[in-house]
């Protein structure tokens, strides 16, 4: 009995092994393909604003862990400093601009929230998608705090991730390096507008 059970636990266990193995060696092809494609500032009448586009094509395997009802969160980064002959850069600005897509069973739509307030629901992912992939022109910086007709330098970087989802149901096969996207930074200048 005892070694009929001993049996059961080493191929029980071997088994185990085998398919935490197979989920931490998780293929390049789970990886979302992620790169900016355009990025400038804009001035309007509030101040500046950041008008960029995102190529993103998410895995099937990615697609359907949303689908599956883990949550996943885009964010748009962007940092304006200005260069100082005398010193290091100094940060002007520091924005993020969050997007969260979960699905909803229920309702069997998409809901996207947007920096932690506003929620939309879409019936695609795809369409959920496009508030990633052409974020809204956000307001970056006030008319104030930039200096007319100095030059910034701006950095840009779109991170998808699973860090703004609670600790337990952060999976830790979902946390390796394939779920964890992120652009390479976008380095631009930009001349504040004269007053």
């Amino acid at each position: 009995m005892f070694r009929r059970l001993a049996s059961l636990l080493r191929q029980f266990s071997l088994t185990l092994m085998l398919a935490l193995l197979a989920m931490a060696v998780v293929p390049a092809a789970q990886a979302a393909d992620v790169e900016v494609k355009t990025a400038r500032i804009e001035a309007s009448d509030e101040g500046y604003r950041l008008a960029a586009s995102f190529s993103l094509e998410l895995s099937d395997s990615l697609r359907k862990a949303i689908r599956d009802g883990i949550p996943v969160s885009f964010t748009t980064e962007v940092e304006l400093t200005r260069s100082r002959w005398y010193w290091v850069d100094e940060k002007v600005v520091r924005s993020e601009y969050l997007v969260r897509i979960a699905y909803n069973e229920w309702t069997q739509q998409y809901t996207v929230t947007i920096n932690n307030g506003l929620q939309q629901n879409f019936a695609s992912l795809d369409t959920a998608l496009n508030l990633v992939t052409r974020p809204n022109r956000w307001l970056i910086a006030d008319k104030s705090l930039l200096s007319a007709g100095a030059t910034y330098n701006v950095a840009l970087q779109l991170r998808m991730g699973l860090s703004k989802i609670p600790m337990h149901l952060q999976i830790p096969s979902f946390n390796d390096s394939h779920w964890s996207q992120k652009t390479e930074w976008k380095r631009f200048s930009f001349k504040a507008e004269d007053k």
